[in-house]
Order: structure tokens, then C-alpha cells, then sequence
């Protein structure tokens, strides 16, 4: 993913919501969240450790946004430019994820020049299935 905001930096905002510890019991040091100011902690640690080009932003204690959004633990969302969901998928699959980049940008291409020659130009909702083999696409 941080390679993908790399490619994608003069085109997309890429954002991190840090929610909480994907498995608080199995690494005690960053074990679950007691307060804010810890998971904050946490939270830039992850960043500089990994050196993350994207924005993280921090859940409140008590997960409000990652509610919000589905409550799935590695979501992911395309938020296109005009504010509609362009993609979800309740699993991070970075391949996936990168196509429907590719997808989005190319639409808002379309669109500004459908935009710029009278042409008019719509876009339409699918949605589709997937499936998943050890926290990866199958293949």
C-alpha cells in the first residue's frame, strides 16, 4: 500500500485509519489500547517504523470510525474525488486495490473531458465477490 501511494501521490490522497492492534495478545509491545495518548503512540511508531507515506489518522478509544465504516478489521475504501465510494472491500488485497486506482483515476479523466466536449458520460455501481486463501486473493 505504501508503494501504491507513491505511484499515486500527485493523484489521490492516501489515508490510514489506525483503529486498534490487529493482535494486541500475541505482541506485548503494543498491547491493546488503555488510553488515547497510547494508541497515539502506537500509531506514530507504526510510522516510523515502516516509514509510511500515507496520512494516519487515529480512531478514538472507542472506535467510533472504525465502526463507522464497517467494523471489518482490514478494510479498505476509494473515496473518489466527488465524495462517492468508488471501491470497498472488507480484506486489504494491494493488487486489487491498485486496478481499482487505476479505475478511478481513469474515470475522472473521462469525466473531465466528457466534461470539457458536451459528451455526456455516466458511471455505474457493481459490486462483486471475491474470495480469500491464508489473508490472500486466491488465485
Amino acid at each position: 500500500m505504501d508503494q501504491m501511494a507513491r505511484d499515486f501521490q500527485d493523484q489521490a490522497h492516501f489515508i490510514f485509519v489506525y483503529v486498534r492492534e490487529a493482535h494486541p495478545d500475541d505482541n506485548p509491545e503494543y498491547p491493546e489500547h488503555k488510553s488515547h495518548e497510547q494508541k497515539v503512540q502506537h500509531a506514530r511508531a507504526m510510522r516510523d517504523k515502516h516509514g509510511t507515506p500515507r496520512k494516519i489518522l487515529v480512531d478514538g478509544l472507542d472506535g467510533d470510525v472504525h465502526r463507522d465504516y464497517g467494523g471489518i478489521p482490514n478494510m479498505s475504501w476509494i473515496i473518489d474525488h466527488t465524495g462517492r465510494v468508488a471501491y470497498k472491500a472488507g480484506w486489504t488485497i494491494a493488487p486489487e486495490i491498485r486496478e481499482a486506482m487505476e479505475d478511478v483515476v481513469r474515470v475522472r479523466e473521462l469525466k473531465r473531458v466528457a466534461s470539457e466536449n458536451g459528451t455526456i458520460f455516466r458511471t455505474y455501481y457493481k459490486e462483486t465477490i471475491s474470495a480469500l486463501r491464508s489473508g490472500r486473493a486466491a488465485q
